[in-house]
């Protein structure tokens, strides 16, 4: 189950974040400031995964070396 999320942590970031400002503005009858806080929180999920792409190392294909005599 680890692997799995550790695989997709980003896409389930990217649909937090898509879903985070519906969620507040949803809310916004229990808390005023709700849909800026979902908002915020959309935003940083955005941010987080556009953190971890760019620092997760490229996965390097298999190259086999020929080597010449």
């Amino acid at each position: 189950m680890l692997q799995w999320v550790k695989r997709h942590l980003v896409s389930i970031l990217c649909v937090l974040g898509v879903f985070a400002p519906f969620v507040g503005m949803s809310l916004i009858d229990t808390f005023y400031f709700s849909s800026v806080v979902g908002w915020i929180l959309g935003f940083c999920c955005f941010v987080i995964s556009y953190i971890i792409v760019t620092k997760r190392p490229d996965e390097e294909e298999e190259t086999t070396t020929h080597t010449s005599i």
